[in-house]
């Protein structure tokens, strides 16, 4: 498969690490030219510009800018127009996690603002950045997760964060259906990234590590394997989707599974 993508721009919402940065990186090296969002104080700006000079590709363009500000985004997106004119892959990344340890930490006021800040902003910066360059980026690619399918502690109001971020898309990509854009979601399991231990704390790690070896980890690189692919006009055909990449481990994993490994692990 032969890609170019020296006439692409990409935008990636937290994409100064973990799977953003991984995504932005991957089409880098084919030539996109990156714009990537970061919260103030959360990226290694030097770092990273040595990163896409490793990969070779282009300078990236670094903007401090909070996805669940709408004057934010919305500034940005007529900056990107000024600039660019354009935005050919957009990749919703950043999200924000509220955890929720008993019965007593669910609120109202604590599920909207995980829609406001995890949810939303997807839709808010596609009508941004048709607003100000005329037209829906060609690709549009949202990072989820298996928790609104799979239990998770403390996950509660991210996972219904995620399953509303999912099903609006689908809503949306029928709306849009006769213009060229492609919008899909990619879920991916358990990933070892910074953002995995503050949700999670390592202790949980290290408890999970007894009952699973590193490879059931995802990896950064996978999924933003995953996101090249949508977005090489190869996947044209797949559209409001929700494609899940974890080389086919869900199917396998639970309590059969770990019985099948009990004397391995010591169970």
């Amino acid at each position: 498969m032969s890609l170019d993508h020296s006439n692409t721009v990409l935008l990636v919402t937290g994409g100064t690490r973990g799977i953003g940065l991984a995504t932005a990186l991957a089409y880098a090296r084919y030539g996109a030219k990156a714009i990537l969002t970061y919260r103030w104080g959360t990226a290694d700006e030097a770092q990273i510009r040595q990163a896409f000079r490793d990969v070779g590709g282009p300078e990236p363009w670094l903007v401090e800018a909070d996805v669940a500000n709408k004057e934010e985004t919305d500034s940005l997106a007529a900056r990107i127009a000024e600039r660019y004119g354009k935005v050919d892959v957009f990749v919703s990344n950043a999200s924000m996690a509220l955890l929720v340890k008993s019965l007593d930490d669910y609120s109202e006021r604590g599920l909207y603002q995980r829609f406001r800040a995890s949810a939303w902003p997807t839709f808010e910066y596609l009508l941004a950045l048709r607003k100000h360059t005329t037209r829906f980026p060609r690709h549009a690619i949202i990072m989820s997760s298996d928790g609104p399918d799979r239990y998770t502690n403390a996950y509660d109001f991210v996972a219904a964060s995620k399953a509303v971020l999912e099903t609006l898309m689908r809503y949306v990509q029928f709306r849009v259906r006769e213009e060229p854009v492609n919008i899909n979601v990619i879920r991916s399991r358990a990933i070892r990234t910074e953002s995995f231990d503050s949700t999670f704390g390592g202790e949980f790690y290290g408890f999970l590590r007894r009952f699973v070896d590193d490879e059931w980890f995802m990896t950064c690189n996978e999924v933003a394997e995953a996101a090249l692919a949508l977005g090489s006009g190869f996947f044209d055909a797949v559209r409001g989707q929700v494609i899940t990449v974890d080389r086919g481990a869900t199917f396998s994993d639970g309590i059969s599974h770990l019985y099948s490994e009990r004397e391995k692990r010591g169970l």
